[in-house]
């Protein structure tokens, strides 16, 4: 015979599989339908977000016009690579893969240097208008993702370390990691890669413009 107390017991035990069955449905249904951490950077040229199931990449591709998928995860030979390769070969979208891992070293064996180098190859295709619409990510969204718009916003928009973090702060927040790269990274590439470009540019311009007037000098003396 089952007493009161049991039968509350069991009621709750219930209760309590059909709420997480729920939710792992729910769950499953989201990660295939919903796309994740999707952010518009600029609008109708720079999306960011994490891996996306096929459904809703094809969703992001085609409400977005996405011209170029840039992934910035896993070795060539990851199966999560495979497959979004062959996804942007049927939907005729360009696929660029500059994975970004501690892990590679450049010909000095730095792994600083070699991610810096990614960083670089990255943001390019960023701020190339025939990319555009763009649409990148790493696994989770995050880490890689942050570094690679922080190195585009830096090195091609002219704006400060802290201009770009805070931007990332605002929409997916800036995330430490204990193994792997993350956004502290680039306050070394802004230091040693951007600032002094920045300065090459600068006295080159200083430099083109006093030759200017020297010119103009030298035609009006004649």
């Amino acid at each position: 015979m089952i007493t009161p107390r049991r039968r509350r017991i069991l009621q709750a035990v219930g209760i309590g599989l059909g709420v997480l069955c729920f939710y792992l449905a729910w769950r499953h249904g989201h990660d295939y339908i919903f796309p994740e951490q999707f952010v518009v950077v600029e609008q109708g040229k720079l999306y960011r977000g994490a891996w996306q199931k096929p459904w809703p990449m094809r969703a992001i591709v085609r409400d977005c016009k996405v011209k170029t998928i840039l992934a910035l995860a896993h070795p060539p030979d990851h199966h999560l690579c495979k497959q979004e390769k062959a996804l942007a070969e049927q939907m005729h979208v360009k696929w660029i893969h500059i994975p970004i891992s501690d892990t590679r070293v450049d010909q000095n064996g730095d792994p600083e240097d070699a991610i810096s180098d990614q960083l670089d190859k990255a943001a390019a295709v960023l701020a190339d208008p025939a990319n555009y619409p763009v649409y990148f990510h790493c696994h989770h969204g995050l880490n890689r993702t942050s570094m690679a718009q922080i190195a585009y916003r830096t090195k091609y928009c002219g704006w400060t370390f802290e201009q770009a973090a805070e931007e990332i702060d605002r929409s997916v927040g800036l995330v430490k990691v204990a193994h792997g790269p993350d956004y502290r990274h680039m306050l070394a590439y802004y230091q040693n890669r951007v600032l002094p470009e920045r300065s090459r540019a600068k006295a080159g311009g200083a430099g083109a413009a006093m030759a200017q007037g020297v010119s103009s000098s030298q035609t009006a003396i004649k």
